[in-house]
């Protein structure tokens, strides 16, 4: 994939490093050779200052001992012999005593001369014994002038000189300098390259590591969504997120066609609810490693958000994707073990086709999660994008935003249809089955909302509500005399909500309602997430007196495994068995074995769907006593169903 545009290698990086490490050493070196040179400066000003000191105080003190005889000459001589053996200096020298004032100028300029006089006259001395003495240097037109003034009672000597030692010093020093500051500069120059080649190692592997902990997810180890928006920006540059403005392609991709997968873990919300976050990322990590496991080493798996995934598959079509789909709905129906615990969540997958389908990322991504939504609500496995997934996308967002209302403002209410004895057609009972009074839309079926229910984390609390509808209905029939039964379909997902039973015979108990006038109805299918704590449940509502029955039997996978497992009063045997019965002597078969079955077990059997009399009749024959279908009534209202049981109706009508 492409870098990161935030976390790109910067190429220049370890050069304005370099560079700004070789500023730094030849800072460093200037100001070594600057302190340096000021350094030496000082100490010979100071050296230089100190001979002239001497000099002036050999002067004086040969005038001393001389006394006044002969002055002049003397001091000729003397001067001469002091300052102008080996060497003509720029010097002058000025002398007062008794009946003596000698001068000499050696080489300076006579204005120069009386601004240092000036200047000399200004200074103040320092008294040691009965000398007086001053001293100083001045700096006049890059020239570097020292001075001396000795004076006593006697005599007065002011010796001024141009420090050319000074300059023979510094030049000295200077060249000294130079080559040890090409020294300095060099090992600067070589720890900065050193440096800098470690430094830019550190960054880039921080910048790799920053880069991989962006553009993936910590639980599953799978690259996320910024992995995968970097991935198709690759692709469609066309579709660049507009965050950022600058970013430039950085590869150029070959690729022709592909086909993108959304992935949606079925009940993955209910299992995360029942079992915990632990269990749940457990879950995730492992389905994980199963989805990637089908892929090839071409084909990318993406961890989107949640419990929803993302395949990328370059260079194949929708024939060959609905291949692959397919290995991928196997793997996820596969079961986890998880703390010894079986579960299995399914999946719901959508496709989309690049570029015949959509040509920017967005809109790819767009199209493959209402494929998706589509096969979630159709229960189909999987699903490839169509122009109607956009409406019932739409749809489906609709429904979730109206659903809070619905729940609020009690929508949502219980349709009945009764359950009758075959043989003589008296109702032993009623089902409850919801139905959405939505406010534009009309009355709506379950299959155009329980999805949206199970997948918006309010399972339990819509088990809830149900109940308490159902036990409302009981507590007003029961005012008026009927003591008709109500059953009603849960999701094994509510059977996890731990105080669901309680909550239960509470309300019960507050409508004065007998336990055994409630019934609970699992569908089959459903209870493969975990038998045992379902089985367990059951065991205890039972216990409690209400009864238990499983739904649409024959339509899951280990239909024997239940009957022996689950202890249930009824099982409903599935509407699809029942269609065609007439004819088909394999539905036949089927039947007369479930009947058996749960004579053998000790159930009653119930068959949904009779929608005719030959059906009637024929189960009659094969030993079912109960049933439900259009054949006797569809379901109705609460006042409909309660003028049939008030007049104890014999069915069908």
């Amino acid at each position: 994939m492409p870098p990161l545009q935030e976390l790109q290698r910067d190429k220049s990086f370890r050069i304005k490093l370099i560079l700004v490490c070789l500023v730094v050493a030849l800072s460093v070196s200037a100001i070594y050779v600057t302190v340096s040179y000021r350094l030496a400066n000082d100490i010979g000003a100071q050296a230089d200052l100190e001979s002239l000191h001497r000099q002036a105080l050999l002067i004086h003190g040969q005038l001393a001992l001389k006394g006044q005889t002969d002055s002049s000459d003397f001091v000729a001589k003397l001067i001469h012999q002091v300052y102008f053996t080996d060497e003509n200096p720029e010097l002058y020298i000025e002398i007062h005593g008794p009946d003596l004032n000698w001068s000499i100028n050696n080489n300076i300029n006579s204005d120069v001369i009386d601004h240092l006089l000036y200047t000399i006259n200004q200074a103040d001395s320092d008294t040691i014994g009965d000398l007086s003495l001053s001293n100083g240097h001045i700096d006049i037109d890059e020239h570097h002038f020292l001075w001396q003034k000795v004076v006593d009672n006697t005599y007065q000597v002011l010796v001024l000189k141009n420090s050319n030692y000074i300059q023979q010093t510094l030049s000295f020093v200077t060249k000294r300098l130079g080559i040890t500051s090409l020294i300095v500069f060099w090992l600067a120059t070589w720890f900065a390259l050193t440096l800098s080649s470690w430094m830019n190692k550190r960054v880039q592997d921080k910048n790799d590591s920053l880069a991989h902990l962006a553009t993936h997810d910590t639980l599953t180890g799978l690259p996320n969504r910024l992995y995968l928006r970097n991935l198709l920006q690759d692709i469609m540059p066309e579709a660049m997120s507009p965050s950022l403005p600058n970013a430039t392609k950085t590869h150029t991709s070959d690729v022709t066609q592909a086909c993108l997968f959304v992935i949606d873990l079925d009940k993955f919300k209910e299992v995360n609810d029942a079992f915990g976050h632990t269990t749940g990322d457990s879950l995730l990590a492992k389905i994980a490693q199963k989805l990637k496991d089908t892929l090839d080493r071409t084909q990318t798996l993406i961890r989107f958000s949640g419990d929803k995934f993302i395949i990328w598959a370059p260079e194949i079509d929708i024939e060959h994707a609905e291949l692959l789909v397919k290995k991928l709905i196997d793997r996820s129906n596969e079961p986890v073990l998880i703390n010894k615990l079986a579960i299995s969540t399914g999946a719901s997958i959508g496709i989309a086709h690049y570029p015949s389908q959509a040509t920017d990322s967005e809109t790819l991504i767009m199209y493959a999660d209402a494929a998706m939504s589509e096969a979630k609500q159709n229960r189909s496995g999987w699903a490839t994008f169509s122009e109607k997934n956009i409406e019932c996308g739409k749809q489906h967002l609709k429904r979730r935003a109206e659903l809070e209302v619905a729940l609020s403002e009690a929508q949502i209410k219980l349709h009945y249809q009764p359950k009758v004895s075959v043989a003589d057609g008296q109702i032993i009972g009623v089902e409850g089955l919801a139905r959405w009074y939505h406010p534009t839309d009309g009355i709506l079926s379950p299959i155009n909302f329980i999805d949206l229910i199970e997948h918006s984390g309010r399972v339990q609390e819509f088990g809830r509500y149900i109940i308490t509808q159902a036990i409302s209905q009981l507590g007003q029939w029961h005012q008026q005399g009927w003591f008709t039964p109500i059953a009603i379909n849960l999701s094994p997902y509510n059977l996890l909500d731990p105080t669901l039973l309680e909550f239960t015979l509470s309300l019960l108990k507050q409508h004065d309602i007998p336990p055994n006038k409630l019934e609970i109805e699992l569908i089959e299918s459903e209870t493969t997430l975990s038998i045992d704590l379902i089985s367990k449940q059951l065991n205890a509502f039972k216990e409690a007196g209400v009864q238990v029955a499983i739904d649409d039997f024959g339509t899951g996978m280990s239909s024997l495994s239940y009957i022996s497992t689950l202890n249930v009063n009824h099982i409903k045997i599935d509407r699809s068995f029942i269609d065609g019965i007439e004819q088909d002597t394999r539905k036949q078969a089927i039947v007369s074995s479930v009947i058996m079955l749960a004579h053998s077990f000790e159930c009653e059997v119930i068959a949904e769907g009779i929608e005719n009399k030959l059906q009637a009749d024929m189960l009659i024959k094969m030993g079912c006593l109960y049933g439900q279908g259009y054949y006797y009534a569809k379901p109705m209202t609460a006042e409909n169903i309660q003028a049939i049981l008030k007049t104890n109706t014999i069915l069908p009508l």
